[in-house]
């Protein structure tokens, strides 16, 4: 700057950091601040006041950053950039340069930090509508391969989305299906799924469950009889479930709870599509799929020697798991939608549920899974009077989440949200004062210490 004294290079070069958009901040070797611009104070949301009198560990540890770069700076004495968060909840990109002494030390260090907030916020804008293109294209190819015949099935989440795609690739062909998953996550409806769009959706499907038929009848009911085949038996003979089935889908439910002495005959049957009544001498053979599923572990059952491995190996040659239904939360509120509805259609209601009972539906888990889903939407549906259905017509097992310990016994006359306000507050009051600091507890609690902090704040002025 030729020509300028001091005084005004000075004043040129503040004038022009404080014209910049992106934020500047220059710390010492302490971390102590030395210069913040406005830019800076406006896009991480601290006072000028506080920066200048905290030290950037202190910062840190109140959360107003969720990390920083001038510590990183400080321990690997090179440039270094990071994305964090500042308590505003905006998202930064931080870039620590340091300047060193004549000895080789670090005499400053100068971040500049740039907003990319929106920058985030437009990538996850477009990523929910690539994920809205996808969705799409599943429910129209769903359309085209059913012609009309679509199940009660909702598939939401990812992970059922991943499902559905696998099961209309099996539908294509005849290979053998073993579905697994807790009872009530909707076995038998993928099994009817993958029916409804295979080559055979024109033929039965004949649902056999194997834990419900005596062990003394498995057979004759499998493969039938000839007439006269055992005493009691009808005079003309009877088809068996797996020949009522010709054309079509055998859905074997339950399969682990089948009998160990009938499996051998039901591995030749899948494995040369051919059975013979009993009684019978004459072969016959069968076009069919087999789909069977089980909510137990067929690996243990196979090393009790209760189920034959090379039974198991024949029916898991493309094995389907469904998710509990607490893995897969985005699909519990579509389901209680599609369950009021079709209630309120079947029974003339017109009731719905407030948001409070959908957040308390979304933080259950669910152990009987679907089932138990649809048999509390039932419940409440036909159980009360009003059309608006609040938590407190929700049984009080649900009331206390997964935990236990929401505190609605000593609540007393409070409503819904000063008492569960009071209880996250005293959460992360005790989760702070046992880890020692904000990012620690942030840390054991799996959130964000700026989500913390702002938590901290909201209940502070609402319990006032």
């Amino acid at each position: 700057m030729k020509g300028l004294d001091m005084d005004k290079e000075v004043e040129i070069l503040k004038t022009a950091f404080e014209s910049s958009y992106d934020g500047i901040h220059i710390l010492d070797n302490q971390g102590n601040t030395l210069y913040i611009n406005n830019a800076c104070t406006r896009i991480e949301g601290i006072s000028r006041e506080e920066a200048m009198t905290k030290t950037i560990k202190e910062l840190v540890a109140n959360g107003v950053y969720s990390e920083s770069v001038t510590l990183k700076v400080l321990e690997t004495k090179e440039p270094t950039t990071i994305i964090q968060t500042a308590k505003n909840g905006n998202q930064l990109l931080s870039t620590g340069t340091p300047t060193f002494k004549e000895d080789g030390s670090i005499d400053k260090i100068v971040v500049n930090s740039r907003d990319i907030t929106d920058l985030n916020e437009l990538k996850r804008e477009l990523s929910v509508k690539e994920e809205l293109a996808k969705q799409y294209q599943i429910e129209l190819e769903l359309l085209k391969q059913q012609h009309g015949k679509q199940p009660d099935f909702i598939a939401k989440s990812p992970a059922m989305q991943k499902i559905i795609r696998l099961a209309l690739n099996v539908a294509k062909v005849d290979s053998t299906v073993l579905i697994t998953g807790e009872s009530g996550v909707g076995k038998g409806l993928l099994a009817e799924f993958i029916h409804n769009n295979s080559n055979c959706a024109q033929g039965p499907f004949i649902k056999i469950d194997c834990s419900s038929i005596p062990e003394s009848l498995f057979e004759s009911e499998l493969f039938g009889y000839e007439k006269g085949a055992f005493t009691g038996a009808e005079k003309t003979g009877k088809a068996g479930l797996l020949e009522l089935a010709n054309g079509g889908t055998v859905f074997l439910d339950e399969i682990g709870e089948m009998p160990l002495s009938m499996q051998p005959k039901l591995m030749r049957a899948i494995q040369h599509r051919e059975i013979v009544p009993v009684g019978g001498k004459l072969v016959k053979k069968l076009e069919l799929r087999i789909i069977a599923a089980t909510n137990v572990e067929l690996t243990q059952k196979v090393r009790e020697k209760e189920f034959r491995e090379d039974l198991y190996y024949r029916l898991n040659v493309v094995p389907i798991r469904i998710p509990a239904l607490r893995e897969r939360r985005e699909d519990i509120l579509p389901l209680t939608l599609r369950l009021t509805e079709k209630l309120n259609k079947h029974y003339g209601f017109c009731k719905q549920l407030t948001e409070e009972v959908k957040d308390l539906l979304l933080e259950y888990e669910w152990p009987g899974n679907i089932r138990e889903l649809e048999n509390l939407i039932e419940r409440i549906l036909v159980s009360t009077q009003e059309d608006v259905i609040d938590v407190k017509y929700l049984p009080v097992h649900l009331l206390r989440g997964k935990t236990g310990a929401f505190p609605f016994d000593d609540m007393g006359t409070e409503d819904y949200k000063t008492a569960l306000a009071k209880y996250d507050h005293h959460l992360l009051k005790l989760a702070i004062e046992r880890e020692g600091s904000i990012p620690k507890a942030a840390d054991r609690l799996g959130i964000d210490a700026t989500t913390i902090r702002r938590k901290l704040d909201k209940y502070e002025n609402l319990l006032k």
